[in-house]
């Protein structure tokens, strides 16, 4: 195996969505040097992939609203956010909304005020919609800055360091080829890991990739417990976003058996309609409201009968008469999709979606580490253990124009290195040697097959309902396709490759994942333990995940 080309630029950016985009923009108009790589095509990712009409921006309205919108952000993350970060955003998407269209993306705002997803108080929303245009406009966009140059179909195996500094990386191109980058920043914007579930609504590229990447280069993970897990559509169209705000005229949601599902499971003090009610105001499962029991019933469920077809809902025939732009939208969307909500039988289960957590960064997505930036749902952003609605976006802009202003001053200072193609070679050669299974395998899986089982596992165990039991034998299972992973064997194989890399990947995050929500004996926002089923003081610390002399630590800090 050898490095087949050299290529040199000043910025590395990973990740061709709206984080990624943006930043590549901003430093591309500062007359840097850019390389951005994806695994797929220029905009691309969660933030392109087509689960509904729209998705939307919150924004601050006005100096007033400074402190409100911090305060929202600050209740629902159950004390698991970062200040600084939540700051830094309500300060500056006013301004960044203002900046879609640099990027190609058209934002129209909604008519009046609104609440978004969890939120306490109304303010703008501003929808994006229409992926395809968009990511026409990026290219057009891209197209006309000579410092700018993208390769697509391709994956970041490695980051190079030296002297505690980013100089470069390895990557494996559109032809399995080894290619080594030299550069002096590198900005990381390679999205969540929601494909490391069987049933998931991201496209099959969200698969941690960059949490290992920044991991290994000495940079923290935080809060990888809190995952959102929102319900999708199982039936009649597969892996359809769900939209919540409908359950506002939901009556029921039943099984295979046609009974009620919640009747078990709700306690006496909270109504079906109470619940449902609740439920309709926010999309990802929380344990911070009444509401929770709705997620808690299907998944329990799901446990027990190993059923994964879904839940039907019955619906009052008046949605359909709700003029509001956010439902005529999202149900004129579903019609174009063959989707009716009353006049078919619709089905829904939890799917995995975003992460809360991810990187550790500072309120410039700065890692810690020289030269190394995360940025987007990679980050652990502003959100802590629930995240708002609307945020998610809005922070791609924020950060991906503040990692961009620090990368250009970064690399005013910072000295070049020069790295020759025997450092790319012997940096590969050790990362193969480091990383290469030293047991005898006595597992026959295949790579394919051995993915599939990880995403199994992870749907069972690690999702919304979570326990001591279910963890340690997921934890178990992982390791032993650890230890029987032959990374060598795959990698030798030019076209298995990038298969290598994938499912190392899915092994190093599933276990990261599992540990972590097994450290936390509480529930806390999207995590829930049914062994520990309280919010606990004790635990209101964040959790850090550092890897020193390739061993993992988990530590809860108050950072």
């Amino acid at each position: 195996m050898e490095i087949s080309q050299k290529i040199t630029t000043e910025v590395l950016v990973v990740g061709g969505g709206l984080s990624g985009i943006k930043a590549t923009k901003e430093l591309a108009s500062m007359n840097r040097d850019v390389l951005m790589v994806t695994k797929t095509k220029l905009a691309s990712g969660s933030s392109f992939y087509p689960l509904k009409a729209s998705l939307g921006t919150q924004v601050t309205k006005d100096e007033e609203d400074h402190n409100i919108f911090f305060k929202d952000i600050e209740d629902l993350s159950r004390g698991m956010h970062s200040r600084n970060l939540a700051e830094a955003y309500v300060k500056d998407i006013p301004e960044r909304v203002k900046e879609y269209k640099d990027i190609g993306v058209q934002a129209k705002k909604l008519e009046g005020e609104r609440k978004a997803c969890f939120a306490n108080h109304p303010r703008d929303i501003y929808l994006l919609s229409d992926w395809d245009q968009i990511r026409e406009n990026v290219k057009e966009i891209f197209n006309q800055y000579d410092n700018l140059n993208v390769m697509q179909k391709t994956v970041v195996v490695s980051l190079i360091k030296k002297e505690n500094q980013i100089v470069g990386a390895i990557l494996l191109d559109d032809k399995n080829e080894f290619v080594m980058v030299e550069c002096q920043a590198v900005i990381l914007a390679s999205g969540g890991f929601g494909s490391i579930y069987k049933h998931n609504l991201n496209p099959a590229d969200v698969d941690g990739s960059g949490h290992m990447l920044a991991l290994e280069a000495g940079a923290s993970l935080v809060n990888m417990e809190f995952i959102q897990f929102i319900p999708g559509i199982t039936t009649p169209r597969y892996k359809t976003l769900f939209g919540e705000h409908t359950l506002m005229y939901c009556r029921d949601i039943i099984d295979e058996q046609g009974e009620s599902l919640l009747d078990q499971y709700l306690p006496e003090n909270i109504s079906k309609k109470d619940c449902l009610e609740i439920r309709s105001t926010h999309g990802p499962f929380t344990h911070s409201l009444e509401s929770k029991y709705f997620d808690i019933a299907m998944m329990d469920n799901i446990i027990k009968t190993k059923n994964e077809n879904g839940f039907t809902l019955f619906y009052e025939d008046e949605l359909y008469d709700n003029e509001e732009e956010f439902y005529k939208v999202y149900l004129d969307w579903l019609k174009e999709k063959n989707v009716h909500l009353t006049k078919q039988e619709v089905k829904i289960a939890p799917f995995a979606h975003a992460s809360n957590g991810g990187v550790f960064i500072d309120e410039y997505g700065r890692t810690g580490v020289e030269g190394l930036y995360a940025i987007g749902e990679l980050s652990a952003n502003i959100e802590g253990a629930n995240r708002l609605g609307g945020n998610s976006t809005g922070a791609c802009m924020v950060f991906g124009k503040r990692s961009a202003f620090d990368c250009d001053q970064y690399l005013q200072s910072v000295k070049a290195y020069r790295l020759s193609e025997a450092d790319g070679q012997e940096h590969l050669e050790q990362l193969i040697k480091s990383i290469d299974s030293v047991s005898p395998s006595e597992n026959k899986l295949t790579a394919n097959k051995m993915i599939d089982q990880i995403k199994e596992i992870m749907w069972y165990h690690g999702n919304v309902v979570r326990s001591e039991d279910r963890l340690k034998d997921a934890l178990k299972q992982i390791s032993e396709f650890e230890s029987g992973f032959m990374f060598a064997d795959l990698l030798e194989n030019k076209h298995s490759r990038k298969l290598a890399i994938k499912g190392r990947n899915f092994i190093k995050v599933a276990g990261i994942l599992l540990q972590a929500m097994q450290e936390r004996k509480e529930s806390r926002g999207a995590h829930y333990r049914e062994d520990y089923p309280a919010e606990d003081s004790s635990y209101d610390k964040r959790l850090f995940i550092s890897k020193r002399d390739e061993t993992l630590s988990y530590n809860f800090l108050y950072q």
